[in-house]
């Protein structure tokens, strides 16, 4: 999927840690531990409050490897293994808005709001509330993992 920048602020903000030397997650639970995609997401937006712009995924490579954050054999992440996760990043913040506001976000809303935002999928193609749907469930994950990691920062 080729993802397209998203026009105007961004809402939903994550206070989390990007390493594991930020901060350990307290719980060895699955559904409480950062995913490396979770990282990946944290540096996202953690690059967006730093410098303003949504960075492109080489930018998010270079962040990463500044932040200590490397693939194997101690290279940066390939921005093409970046690059796959930035739309799902986008439609997380916008569904990360909605889910402050109701338990379960409507997909036909989130798709909307999406739409509404320009961030379509690949060819320009408008996001669909069968898409929200298929990444409802992982959408949810991270809210909860989030929530955990800010509140064991608060503690």
């Amino acid at each position: 999927m080729r993802a397209q920048a998203a026009e105007g602020k961004q809402g939903f903000r994550a206070n989390a840690a990007i390493t594991d030397e930020e901060t350990a997650p307290t719980e060895t639970n699955e559904e409480r531990a950062l995913t490396t995609v979770d990282r990946y997401y944290l540096a996202w937006m953690k690059h967006q409050k730093q410098r303003g712009t949504e960075p492109t995924d080489k930018q998010l490579s270079a962040y990463l490897a500044e932040k200590g954050v490397k693939g194997r054999g101690g290279k940066p992440i390939s921005p093409s293994t970046l690059r796959r996760y930035l739309l799902s990043f986008r439609t997380y913040n916008v569904w990360a808005e909605h889910r402050i506001r109701e338990e379960t976000p409507s997909a036909d809303a989130v798709a909307q709001d999406c739409a509404t935002r320009g961030i379509t999928a690949q060819y320009n193609n408008p996001l669909t509330a069968t898409d929200i749907t298929k990444q409802a469930h992982d959408f949810e994950r991270r809210w909860k993992t989030l929530d955990r990691q800010r509140d064991n920062a608060q503690s």
